[in-house]
């Protein structure tokens, strides 16, 4: 092997040239932009010269030769000569196949002739499953490949220096070796290597040939639009027309299309050339440059030693600038890929997968759930999350406001009212049975009640009818109801008049039950459905397991309605019935009250000032009352006692029972179904809907897996 040149610049740090090339060996380059020289031209641009000059390797010219698949080369020092040829997979390979092309390699050669460097291409060609070179292309065969041909080369006269080849761009196809859109395909290729920021362009452009009419420069602008990173590589200065080299050294001294980076020029061989040596290659070249037109041009823009020396140059100043750069995203990437796996969870290919899958995020619902209902909302790392989370303080704050409702809404008529309205609504002087029924359609709007967004449970509870309350004198009322059906009674009434009065008087029950039991189920049911999807971070995975959770939690909160409609049923249409001592209570309280009132309508004022006289007379005054007007005071009094202590008790019977039983603490909690129990009673079909993996999310988690595993190769290149 003969070296390109004799070093003329130490590079400042070998190492972390070194470091960049063993990261691009792993394959993450293909996760993170490293720094590179990119070397792109069109097919007969000379690239392939350019190549063999740097390297001196003879490449294969011929267009039926050109390379398929990208070429890193790189020069390091080492105490022997060694040439070592390898192939790094991209990284859309299987395992299998990166596996396979790991395994082709040719090291330790100490030189490469044309004819063995032929063959070797065309082993790389047949690894990578492409046609041979020279040979055509056969049905459904890739005719390009994102994999990277690696060469090495080694020896104590090399300077580290690294270089990626492109596939020359084409603009015909060449039948039975280029097919339909591999030109465009070509075109990626260069321009994902080019895109990246970190690597710097040497595009190659034949001298010969305008520069203007050259399609790599326009792809270079494109990625590069104030040529910061672009160096023009002018080849074929020999095949420069008569009187048009000015056109070309002017190129060179930045008079005409200047680039930040400049210009360089190379000498190709000729075909009579071809057969010399490098060293005799580089003696011509020299000579070309010494005595030729292009003589005036500075020596530091001419020739391969020239060129071998800048691309070092601009090499060691990109990768002392990004290498921090890169050593923080590798970490970064790292963080962010392991993150991702993470929130995948386990793989879920086979059934026991899936089941502990499930078994898991079970075990986790139940143990947030039992926090969530303790109200230990910081000791879990879900709760903080969302204050519909907050199940016991909402819970809480629901029966509050459930009782709060009943007691200012509850009542049709207000007790002890004035006659400060019109008569009371037509649905207070209906018959028992419209008074109790249950209308589907909602009454009108009240200030307390929302919407509810899960369509699932709008139609499970019915709304009830609501009859708004008014100012209504309540005695009238009752007088109206009393002589409507009054009979024979001689000093009291017919107590059967009571239990109508307070089913109208609780008409408001229902509509105000049903609003409260709605938000309770819509707050459990969201608060289910919100735990899931901060435990189960695939979204396909939490749906189809809220499908299937419905079939149980649906009937759950049907048991629920149920029975507050069986509260409802017997304390509005069941014997009114108390033990409550509360009653008495308050009925005496309410008389004494009234009592109470007409002695002090008739009370002198003591002589002390202080104090009220009610002479004993005062107590055998009439009291100005009708039989009527006793007796409905009477039925009022007993009727406002009454629902007080009914009022109290159906509030804590709808939150005890209603709520806390079916809802919170029973074993047939909705809040309950998912468990570990109803995991392992899923059958292996219920299994594969809910938790089988779609092979989009198999494959991501292979890459996530893939990328990370190259990472940390990266880390620990870095940490050497």
């Amino acid at each position: 092997m003969s070296s390109a040149l004799t070093p003329a610049l130490k590079m400042e740090d070998p190492s972390r040239l070194h470091k960049i090339d063993r990261l691009m060996e792993i394959g993450v380059g293909e996760y993170i932009p490293l720094p590179q020289l990119v070397v792109v031209g069109d097919q007969s641009s000379g690239k392939s010269s350019v190549l063999e000059a740097l390297t001196g390797l003879p490449f294969p010219r011929d267009s039926t030769l050109c390379t398929r698949f990208a070429t890193q080369i790189v020069f390091r020092r080492a105490e022997k000569e060694a040439i070592s040829i390898s192939i790094i997979p991209a990284a859309s390979s299987s395992a299998e196949r990166e596996q396979k092309l790991r395994a082709f390699r040719a090291d330790e050669l100490t030189s490469l002739s044309a004819a063995e460097f032929a063959k070797v291409l065309s082993q790389a060609c047949t690894a990578m499953g492409l046609p041979t070179p020279g040979s055509p292309r056969a049905p459904g065969q890739s005719t390009f490949s994102d994999n990277v041909f690696r060469i090495e080369l080694c020896g104590p006269t090399q300077q580290h220096l690294s270089v990626i080849d492109i596939p020359g761009i084409y603009r015909n196809e060449t039948e039975g070796i280029t097919a339909k859109g591999d030109k465009e395909l070509v075109r990626d290729m260069v321009h994902r290597f080019i895109d990246n920021p970190r690597s710097i362009i040497l595009a190659v452009l034949p001298a010969n040939v305008d520069v203007a009419t050259q399609e790599i420069l326009d792809m270079a602008a494109d990625v590069d639009p104030s040529g910061q990173r672009t160096l023009g590589v002018l080849t074929k200065p020999d095949l420069v027309d008569k009187g048009a080299e000015k056109d070309v050294m002017d190129l060179v001294q930045g008079k005409r299309k200047p680039m930040r980076l400049g210009y360089c020029m190379l000498r190709n061989r000729g075909q009579k050339d071809l057969g010399c040596s490098s060293s005799q290659r580089n003696r011509e070249e020299k000579e070309f440059f010494s005595t030729g037109p292009f003589s005036p041009l500075t020596k530091d823009r001419v020739g391969i030693a020239a060129l071998h020396l800048r691309l070092r140059s601009l090499l060691s100043e990109i990768t002392r600038r990004e290498f921090p750069n890169v050593k923080r995203e590798i970490v970064q990437l790292m963080e962010k890929c392991k993150d991702d796996l993470c929130r995948m969870g386990p793989s879920r290919e086979t059934k026991e997968q899936q089941r502990k899958f499930l078994l898991d995020t079970s075990v986790n619902f139940q143990e947030t759930v039992a926090a969530a209902l303790d109200a230990r909302y910081g000791r879990n790392e879900y709760l903080g999350n969302s204050d519909n989370l907050r199940l016991a303080t909402k819970l809480v704050d629901l029966n509050m406001s459930f009782a709060e409702n009943v007691a200012n809404e509850g009542q049709t008529v207000r007790f002890d009212s004035k006659e400060l309205g019109p008569e009371p609504a037509p649905a207070l002087q209906s018959n028992a049975k419209a008074a109790t029924s249950l209308p589907t359609n909602p009454g009108p709007a009240s200030s307390v009640e929302t919407g509810i967004d899960y369509p699932e449970i709008d139609d499970i509870v019915p709304r009830g009818a609501r009859v708004p309350s008014g100012n209504f004198d309540i005695f009238k009322w009752i007088e109206r109801r009393y002589k409507s059906s009054r009979g024979f009674e001689l000093g009291t009434f017919d107590p059967a008049i009571l239990p109508t009065l307070f089913r109208e008087q609780t008409s408001n029950w229902e509509y105000l039950a049903m609003l409260y039991i709605r938000k309770v189920i819509h707050s459990v049911h969201q608060f289910c459905d919100e735990l899931l999807g901060l435990l189960i971070i695939e979204e396909p995975v939490k749906a189809a397991l809220w499908d299937q959770l419905q079939e149980a939690l649906l009937p759950r909160y049907q048991q629920m309605v149920s029975h507050v409609l069986f509260v409802l049923a017997t304390e509005r249409r069941g014997t009114l019935l108390t033990e409550n001592d509360y009653f008495i209570q308050t009925l005496e309280k309410r008389r004494l009250d009234r009592l109470k009132k007409m002695l002090e309508a008739h009370a002198e004022e003591w002589h002390s000032g202080d104090k009220m006289l009610i002479k004993l007379d005062t107590l055998t005054l009439p009291a100005g009352m009708s039989n009527v007007d006793h007796t409905v005071r009477d039925i009022h009094d007993i009727l406002e006692a009454y629902y007080k202590v009914a009022q109290k008790r159906f509030v804590d019977v709808v939150c005890t029972q209603g709520t806390d039983r079916h809802i919170v603490s029973g074993k047939d909690s909705p809040l309950r179904v998912f468990s570990p129990a109803y995991v392992l009673g899923l059958t292996d079909g219920q299994l594969e809907t809910i938790a089988g993996e779609e092979e989009s999310s198999v494959q991501r988690r292979k890459t996530l897996e893939k990328e990370i595993e190259s990472l940390a190769k990266a880390k620990t290149v870095l940490l050497g």
